[in-house]
């Protein structure tokens, strides 16, 4: 009887051996993982204290001039969407890289309206549930369908409703929930004591084992999303230098009154078509009227401290204080008379000199200076979309070949008009007359097809329902099938 209780507590003890040695395992892959985790948000605070901003909020008010529309939202909504270029270009890390308009707001050369409707859908985002959110992705006019489609691929990625689900609902940081995962991996082969468990066994041991199984299924799960948040972090720089024109002598802001409607676009967005008479209006030889304005949120502490000497009767040493706080343009829009004391300014009579001057620099830099466009805003709309397009699939932003600008059919010889002033030759041919190519091939997202091929000769087939639709499925109705090309109902741009 004693040997058979020994044979048993022998067994035991292998048994309680063995998965002590895989729950160490298991403590010691965690611990990798979440060091190597911890490595990426270390780089991305000092990517930050480098580049941005260490002490933002999600709670920090972002105004972005999105195409010369200004557009506002909290920074915690604009990056719910943890890894993509969207969280990048408003996380902070990037901050004085970004380009500023005049008023110091986040410039993006894009269509206003489709950025518009993706941060719509970011505000409806924050307060959804899961269930809700599958009902949901950003709406805009048929005619825009595919400036929403590129703007997602770029800001978003590729598999726009997946990206979004892992990311809002999944676990913490964007990793997975592993609730549900019973997937064996790397050390999923377990025993005890030499011997695996008889089928229809211990009910406990079954569970064991099935925990085990679990955590590693876990684990790599986390492994995969952690080597993705870092690859997606390697790209974040590349991204943002192309994007924001990498400091390219024509990515400077041009603002354009199109007939009364305000636009803003990059000078390289409108040079993008070499022969045409915007890249030759905007070249560097007649490019002056708008460049002589002071670029105040670009100044360095010593450009600020220069200004300030500038000054009729503020003292020499008073400059020196700017440089000491090292206090940059876009901060020195942010002083007032209180800011002014506590950076050391002591004199009251300099605390008003400086005040009424740093308003009247900001009017100056807020001026609008802006080049007039003699042509209907909705034709040169389309055209400048069509050059965004162009411009950000020229430097290998976007994959996929933008399509050629579709409009509506009463506003077919005008647009034709404006077309051919810009583009005079074979580039207002190509495209003029691209309709006569072969179409784009379709896009489909949720199962539904959005741009379906055309009828043949550039018109999309006849409309199956009227008014607008969502961009991506989930639609209560069979979407209409557009094409790229011309929309009958002649939707307005505004």
């Amino acid at each position: 009887m004693e040997d058979k209780l020994e044979r048993v507590n022998k067994r035991l003890k292998d048994a309680r051996d063995d998965l002590d040695k895989h729950l160490e395992k298991a403590q010691t892959e965690e611990k990798r993982l979440q060091d190597k985790l911890h490595d990426i948000d270390e780089r991305k605070r000092q990517c930050a204290a480098a580049n941005g901003d260490v002490d933002v909020s999600d709670d920090d008010l972002i105004e972005i001039s999105a195409g010369g529309k200004i557009i506002a939202a909290r920074r915690g909504v604009l990056c719910q969407l943890k890894g993509t270029k969207l969280e990048a270009l408003f996380s902070g890390r990037w901050e004085q890289k970004l380009q500023r308009d005049g008023s110091g707001r986040i410039f993006l050369d894009v269509n206003p309206k489709a950025f518009q409707a993706i941060v719509d859908w970011l505000n409806v985002l924050a307060i959804s549930t899961e269930e809700e959110h599958k009902k949901r992705m950003p709406t805009v006019n048929e005619e825009n369908n595919h400036l929403l489609k590129h703007q997602m691929a770029l800001f978003v990625g590729g598999d726009f409703e997946t990206k979004t689900m892992n990311c809002l609902f999944g676990s913490n940081n964007g990793l997975p929930n592993a609730a549900n995962n019973n997937s064996a991996s790397k050390g999923g082969g377990f025993s005890f004591g030499g011997k695996q468990p008889r089928e229809g066994g211990s009910r406990m041991v079954a569970e064991i084992i099935g925990a085990i199984k679990e955590k590693w299924g876990t684990l790599k799960e986390l492994e995969a999303d952690i080597s993705s948040l870092e690859e997606s972090f390697l790209k974040e720089e590349q991204f943002i230098e192309t994007f924001v024109g990498g400091g390219e002598e024509t990515s400077d802001i041009v603002t354009l009154n199109v007939s009364g409607t305000i636009m803003a676009t990059q000078r390289a967005t409108l040079q993008v078509i070499e022969d045409s008479v915007l890249a030759q209006q905007f070249d560097n030889t007649k490019w002056t009227e708008q460049s002589n304005r002071p670029k105040v949120m670009e100044w360095t502490p010593d450009e600020v401290a220069q200004w300030v000497k500038g000054i009729n009767d503020v003292p020499e040493e008073v400059s020196q204080l700017f440089i000491d706080n090292e206090i940059r343009g876009s901060e020195l829009f942010a002083l007032d008379k209180e800011g002014l004391k506590m950076l050391g300014v002591k004199r009251v009579g300099t605390i008003c000199l400086l005040s009424d001057a740093i308003c009247a620099l900001k009017r100056e830099a807020n001026k609008d200076a802006v080049t007039l466009i003699e042509h209907s805003p909705y034709c040169f709309g389309k055209i400048l979309d069509y050059l965004r397009l162009k411009r950000l699939h020229s430097i290998n932003l976007l994959a996929e070949k933008p399509a050629l600008p579709s409009f509506s059919e009463d506003k077919r010889a005008m647009f034709e008009t404006v077309v051919r002033y810009y583009f005079p030759g074979e580039s207002s041919k190509l495209i003029l007359n691209e309709r006569k190519s072969a179409p784009p091939s379709g896009f489909s997202f949720g199962g539904v097809e959005l741009y379906p091929p055309s009828n043949g000769f550039g018109r999309p087939s006849p409309p199956q329902a009227q008014g607008p639709r969502p961009i991506f499925g989930h639609a209560a109705a069979p979407a209409p099938s557009f094409a790229f090309g011309i929309d009958p109902r002649g939707a307005v741009f505004d």
